[in-house]
């Protein structure tokens, strides 16, 4: 990162301001880096691409935001966090810290110390980054001799870092994800998640996310092709659209549809939709391979209130404007994979998915983007209306929404003072009991952050078991 050993953290926090107001794509961002930073275009590409491999950028509908942990990170200034991040995601970051907590050593010295863990760096490049995120962090420090030294604030984090044993080393260990989590806990925490050997981070990962929505979108993407498998793509549309929320059942056979899908809206507002999957090993679906009668005849036997084809690659103009004359919406499979990939950072609702299915022809995703954005926008929002309330009312006492408003550190956003009484409306409700006040008086923090996350939780698992 730009700014030199201390500079790393700094910098980053400059382009996550950036990311929170702008909501850029990866090209815009990479040449707005580029920039403000005076690099070549190659160099920003590469330290965009860094961070979204790093998680602490994710991106959907093509716009970049921040990762839950980094959103966690830039509300709290709590650089343990980040820390915490980086050592979910790379080999050799915590574990440098616990060679420093030996002696000072210098970067020649880590070179060789990196090698318990399979990590043959031929150069101190890799060090050298390493150094930059703890340093920029206060968790080491330059002693002279060109040796670097840990910090007490470094022993304190090092203390609730789960490390990696170079004696368990293996290439099953080196092959596995890393944590969706980070492998840092605060203090007094019962619970911590471990680091397992993700890859070096400086080198392409090519394993895959562990998460269910990534497992989704993988199997997506690779049962598009299997045409000696077509049962596969309609197993995976049905967990996708369950993933979702809907009500799906695969059914398939002679005269049925593929897959059924159902948004138990009510009476009058629930929905259905008859999908028909399509799998093509040379991975472009086209006009001749669609019957488009079938497609009729599957809507109206199952008296659906909308059609959707998804295959891979729907292309050629014939494919989709007969998709508008017979109202199918049409969605490729990687705009399906996208969307598992979406909900999993913000979850949308059954009447918002409905612009999926409602329109003939290439499905428009800009509407669900957006909604997914505002649904992002409104999560960070009430993180950092917590955060200043936690920074702020011990000096100033209760805080009302105008007076937040002011002290939010991006007054330029388009939070209006309604908007953010809504989120601390929704914040003071006896389910979250996040703060307490009055719209009038002001509010304060309630309960500490674990104390919320218990209540919601249990929560949410009480709306699952019904």
């Amino acid at each position: 990162m730009p700014g030199g050993y201390s500079g790393y953290i700094h910098a980053l926090r400059h382009i996550c301001e950036h990311v929170v107001s702008e909501r850029p794509s990866s090209s815009d961002l990479s040449s707005w880096v580029q920039k403000q930073f005076a690099l070549s275009k190659k160099s920003a590409i590469w330290r965009v691409n860094f961070l979204k491999k790093a998680r602490v950028f994710e991106s959907s509908a093509n716009q970049i935001h921040l990762s839950g942990y980094a959103s966690r990170w830039h509300v709290t200034s709590d650089d343990g966090i980040l820390i915490g991040l980086m050592h979910s995601r790379l080999q050799f970051f915590g574990e440098l810290l616990a060679e420093l907590g030996e002696e000072p050593k210098s970067l020649g010295e880590l070179r060789q110390a990196a090698k318990k863990y399979d990590l043959n760096w031929d150069s101190d490049n890799q060090g050298h980054r390493r150094r930059g995120w703890l340093e920029s962090a206060r968790l080491i420090k330059p002693v002279g001799n060109g040796r670097i030294a840990i910090t007490d604030a470094g022993r304190d984090l090092l203390a609730i870092l789960t490390l990696h044993k170079p004696d368990d080393e293996s290439e099953e260990a080196s092959e596995q994800s890393p944590p969706t989590a980070p492998a840092v806990v605060q203090p007094g925490s019962e619970e911590s998640s471990p680091q397992t050997g993700s890859p070096d981070i400086d080198q392409p990962i090519a394993t895959s996310d562990p998460s269910p929505a990534r497992d989704l979108a993988n199997e997506i993407r690779d049962a598009s092709t299997d045409s000696k498998n077509p049962d596969r793509l309609e197993v995976a549309i049905r967990d996708a659209f369950q993933f979702l929320g809907f009500d799906a059942e695969k059914l398939g056979g002679s005269g049925k549809t593929d897959v059924l899908v159902r948004a138990p809206l009510g009476r009058d507002d629930s929905y259905s939709v008859a999908i028909d999957a399509k799998t093509v090993r040379a991975g472009s679906l086209g006009d001749g391979q669609v019957d488009w009668v079938t497609l009729d005849e599957h809507r109206n036997q199952h008296n659906a209130d909308y059609s959707m084809l998804i295959g891979p690659n729907p292309s050629g103009s014939r494919l989709i404007n007969r998709a508008v004359d017979k109202s199918v919406a049409v969605l490729s499979v990687e705009q399906l994979a996208e969307l598992c990939l979406q909900h999993a950072n913000a979850p949308l609702g059954l009447e918002t998915y409905r612009a999926l299915f409602e329109t003939g022809g290439a499905v428009d995703m800009a509407p669900i983007g957006r909604a997914a954005q505002d649904l992002i926008r409104l999560r960070d929002l009430a993180a950092e209306l917590c955060a200043k309330l936690a920074e702020r009312t011990s000096k100033f006492g209760p805080l009302t929404a105008p007076q937040l408003m002011v002290m939010l550190d991006h007054p330029d956003k388009p939070n209006s003072e309604q908007e953010i009484q809504q989120v601390l409306d929704t914040l003071a409700s006896p389910l979250v009991g996040a703060i307490q006040g009055t719209a009038d008086k002001g509010y304060v923090l309630a309960s500490a952050p674990r104390v919320i996350q218990q209540r919601l939780q249990l929560l949410g698992d009480l709306l699952a078991a019904h």
